[in-house]
């Protein structure tokens, strides 16, 4: 098992990049052990194994594939390797509980117990019985419960030292440490006939002192029947006795309720064979032989059950076909829904859970529903969650009240956090301390399970805590509140201000802010820590403006924000920001603010595919910047609204606009605004079929991007590119193009022009046949695409599956997706994507047979193209127009329209309509033009072969078939 487990560590390590000290210093695993571990040396301890875990940040695959190797059974080694007497293996951790699932509606098994050790016959019980009574209450738990029989089983030999085992249960109060932990003692307890110990340390007890040391030694002595006057007088002389009691004997003992290493450590047996469990809200890190259990909230499932239980409702229904989820039979206290969410006001938190049921179960006109509302105010939610012997509020207290006065005082503050979770940048400012300081008292309370950490350098407190909290920060003078809330906010402003101007894309003429950073500040240098700095605290960000009583600040953060807000969306609530933030600007009469926050939101309501607003937004905006004489706003102007009529399918309009705004760049020298216009202006002309002029432009765009260091930039000229040369036939090239462009975005985290570039490689794989990639590239970019908000981009997806879906012989979800793609696009006043979808409508109505339908929509959408100038759609509708001719068997008029399709194919520089026209050609011609009817297939096929095309195949079908019908045709040169 050593050797096994070593060279898996190494292996790790190195896949990491990491050497020996480097993990060592991430996992606080000595240099000295992990080297023994890695050469085989060392039998690996369970704690170890979880600090090397953490340390190597592994997945819970990884995780799980460690620990096996560390406590697999001696067995399983080699004879070499296998020591004189083999030991029982090491429990493996329990991973970290699954996700509650979306819907309360979705119930979960019965609680299963966890399973326990085999019962093996045991001598008569000798010993003291004082555990406390199990709870028909208890839920859940199955990974912790398997964990704790684990270290049970090691009893008998104890640790690898030669010591006794030991187990500390931590978390936060009311987690339910001293109900698992009972559980666990019951469940066992026959493995210690010489005992099963209880005592209450009292560390957290209300009107009680904790009990020290020496005094529980003497309650522990008397329960071993230690007459009084036969019990020492001193700490020492008592741990020697006790320990000389329990020498030689099996017996469990549960310390509940611990508040320091040193106050158990004299209570711990001196040999092996007996198991001490230790519930503590501090993981007594000075217990270095100790196996940890952290405890969390329960998941959602079995907090509903506990609760549920606890109301004297039953467990979870089992649920059949015709079972309304929400509304179980019996009995009427509520459905699951209302209990799903009183679990959630309750913080799933077991102690405030059985509160809540009890209150349930003795009020029985109170149902769960009138419960939920009485729970949503939240000043008086913890006045709800205590009864006669049991209170919340005052469980928190109690450790509020053993906390050093600097933490006590971080307590407070943290009540006026506007968020809900913080890193320590902000603790210092709050403080007004340096960040070392911050950390230090952050991870003191991280250790009293007051804060949490979800991910690496960020803290949050329990719902429930949060809300004692807010009441705890009344006791902090209304002076240094204020006080400690401005620095905060100032902290959040100013950093936002320099991560938004370092991430955003375009800066036009707005200076940089100025002055240097208030310390301690996050490092948001570059673009990518800027936007995870953004990221991250938009939400603290969000409730920071709405806690702020002062506009400017309110404008400053949504101005800041507004490249997340373009990069993340949802557009609803980035447009709705934006507004606001010209509102406050219009009462203070800050004009140029007015009109850049006007812009903004008619660049989110353009993104989402509201046109119309977008225009007046525009109009607006462009006001203003005459007013002031702004030549710099002017021209930004003209940008946006040439992306507008380009968006809208008004082309030349866009044209004349991106000229107008790539002059005014030049003049005002803006490198950055002349990239972005030459990109645009390059897809505007491509859309005209001016494909040289294209690809020329966005090639000095890409280049353009590439000096200034604009990756995002990059991965849009990248997939514009890309698909100009993927119509153009060029379809390696266009994917080698679209694959960088990915990596880019998936680097940036933007996920605009990832859904942007798997969309354009979706279309790729669609037309070479890699139809489960095509699918897989597709989904992602309909996914960005509704998280976003981007309706515009979801039509053209949904587009897309349609045409997948109709090609891989699903016609009738072919034409759903095509219609709903119609529909969006004309919702959203866009005639040309209309169009796109309609003719993809008629190809699947032709697939079920109706032509007639089929032809209508067609000639609509031919109609379309022919008024925006599109040479290159107006190809792609012609030759579907002749394959429906020909179905009907007309096939002079089919072979006209695909004449009409090959000559726009070839103005518009697009190979795959002209292929798809040279093939129709060679199919409707007649028996007497056969020799030219296989050129046409010849070449057609060429050009498909070049493009990479899955239609290859059948040209290749369709030439052989025609080589063997008229073989003196094809042989003609």
């Amino acid at each position: 098992m050593a050797v096994e487990f070593g060279a898996l560590l190494r292996d790790l390590r190195l896949a990491a990049g990491w050497t020996q000290e480097e993990l060592s210093d991430r996992s606080g695993v000595s240099v000295h052990s992990i080297s023994m571990l890695e050469a085989g040396r060392r039998r690996p301890r369970l704690s170890s194994v979880a600090r090397l875990a953490d340390g190597l940040a592994l997945p819970a695959g990884r995780r799980e594939q460690l620990v096996a190797a560390a406590t697999r059974p001696a067995t399983d080694r080699p004879a070499t390797d296998r020591p004189a007497t083999d030991r029982p293996a090491s429990p493996a951790p329990p991973s970290a509980p699954a996700p509650a699932p979306a819907s309360a509606s979705a119930p979960a098994p019965a609680p299963v117990l966890p399973p326990m050790l085999p019962r093996m016959p045991v001598a008569a019980a000798r010993g003291p019985r004082q555990l406390p009574s199990d709870s028909r209450l208890f839920t859940g738990r199955t990974v912790e419960g398997e964990f704790l029989a684990g270290v049970a089983r090691l009893a008998p030999e104890g640790t690898e030292a030669g010591m006794v085992v030991l187990c500390v249960i931590t978390g936060m109060g009311g987690v339910g440490k001293t109900a698992l932990a009972v559980r666990t003692a019951h469940r066992v307890g026959e493995r210690f006939p010489d005992g099963q110990l209880f005592l209450d340390l009292r560390s957290h007890t209300a009107g009680l002192e904790p009990l020290s040391a020496e005094d529980a030694l003497e309650t522990l002595l008397r329960s071993l029947d230690v007459p009084a006057d036969r019990i020492p007088s001193g700490l020492t002389d008592r741990a020697a006795l006790y320990r000389a009691r329990l020498s030689g004997t099996r017996t469990l003992v549960l310390l509940d309720n611990a508040s320091s290493a040193a106050q158990v450590r004299p209570l711990l047996p001196g040999s092996t064979g007996c198991l001490v469990l230790v519930t503590s809200r501090s993981p007594l890190v000075g217990l270095d032989d100790a196996h940890l259990l952290t405890l969390d909230v329960l998941p959602e499932d079995d907090a509903v059950d506990l609760l549920r239980r606890a109301a004297g409702a039953g467990p979870l229904p089992v649920p059949t076909p015709t079972t309304d989820p929400a509304s179980p039979a019996a009995p009427a206290v509520g459905g699951l829904a209302d209990f799903a969410e009183l679990a959630r006001l309750g913080g799933r938190l077991p102690l405030a859970l059985r509160i809540l049921g009890a209150r349930l179960r003795h009020r029985p006109r109170l149902t769960a529903a009138a419960l939920v509302e009485e729970l949503r105010e939240e000043r008086h939610r913890l006045g709800l969650l205590r009864d006669e012997d049991r209170d919340l509020a005052a469980l928190f207290r109690a450790s509020y009240r053993d906390l050093p006065p600097e933490e006590q005082r971080l307590l407070r503050l943290l009540g006026v956090l506007p968020g809900e979770d913080l890193e320590v940048c902000a603790a210092a400012h709050l403080l007004g301390a340096d960040r070392r300081g911050a950390e230090r008292l952050l991870e003191s309370l991280l250790g009293h399970h007051l804060l949490a950490q979800p991910t690496p350098g960020r803290y949050r407190m329990h719902d429930l805590v949060r809300s004692w909290s807010r009441t705890l920060a009344e006791e902090e003078p209304p002076a240094r509140r204020e006080i400690a809330g401005r620095r905060l906010l100032d902290h959040y402003q100013d950093t936002a201000e320099r991560a938004g101007h370092r991430l955003a894309r375009y800066r036009g003429h707005r200076p940089a802010p100025t002055g240097p950073a208030p310390r301690p500040a996050p490092d948001v240098d570059s673009p990518e820590r800027a936007r995870d700095w953004l990221r991250a605290e938009r939400n603290n960000l969000l409730a920071a403006m709405a806690r702020s009583g002062d506009p400017q600040r309110r404008s400053v953060i949504t101005a800041a924000l507004a490249p997340i807000l373009e990069l993340d969306g949802p557009r609803s609530e980035e447009a709705a920001l934006h507004l606001a933030a010209a509102e406050a600007a219009a009462a203070q009469g800050r004009s140029l603010d007015r009109a850049e926050a006007l812009w903004r939101a008619g660049r989110a309501h353009r993104l989402a595919g509201r046109f119309e607003e977008s225009a007046e937004l525009f109009d607006r905006a462009e006001q203003l910047y005459r007013e002031l004489g702004d030549a710099h706003g002017r021209t930004h102007s003209a940008w946006e609204r040439g992306r507008l009529a380009y968006q809208s399918g008004d082309l030349a309009r866009a044209v004349e606009l991106y000229g107008r705004a790539l002059a005014g760049y030049r003049e005002l020298g803006d490198p950055q605004g002349e990239a972005h216009t030459l990109w645009d202006l390059g897809r505007a002309r491509r859309m005209l079929g001016e494909t040289d002029i294209a690809e020329e432009l966005l090639a000095a765009a890409l280049a353009a991007y590439r000096s200034l260091g604009d990756r995002a930039g990059e991965a849009h000229a990248l997939s514009d590119l890309a698909d100009l040369r993927y119509c153009c036939g060029r379809t390696a090239d266009s994917g080698d193009l679209l694959e960088q462009a990915l990596t880019i975005a998936r680097e940036l985290g933007d996920r605009q022009s990832e859904a942007n570039a798997a969309w354009l490689l979706g279309r790729i794989r669609l037309l070479q046949g890699a139809h489960p990639q095509a699918r897989d590239l597709l989904d992602l970019a309909l996914a960005r695409c509704r998280e976003l908000g981007i309706r515009q981009g979801e039509a053209s997806t949904l587009s897309a599956l349609g045409e997948l879906h109709l090609v891989t012989g699903r016609t009738a979800a072919a034409v759903e997706l095509q219609r709903e793609a119609a529909t969006v696009f004309r919702t959203t006043g866009n005639p040309h994507g209309e169009a796109n979808a309609l003719h993809g409508l008629a190809l699947a109505l032709r697939a079920t047979g109706d032509r007639a339908a089929a032809t209508g929509l067609l000639h609509g959408a031919l109609e379309t193209f022919e008024a925006d100038g599109d040479l290159q759609a107006q190809a792609e509708v012609l030759n579907s127009l002749g394959l429906l001719a020909a179905d009907l068997g007309d096939l002079p008029a089919a072979l006209d329209r695909h004449r009409r399709a090959l000559e726009l194919a070839r103005r518009s520089d697009s190979p795959l309509d002209e292929a798809r026209a040279l093939l129709g050609i060679g199919h409707c011609l007649p028996p007497a033009e056969r020799p030219a009817a296989l050129d046409a297939v010849r070449r057609g096929l060429v050009l498909l072969e070049a493009a990479g095309a899955a239609e290859a195949a059948d040209a290749r079908t369709r030439l052989a078939l025609l080589t063997a019908a008229h073989p003196r045709a094809a042989a003609q040169p």
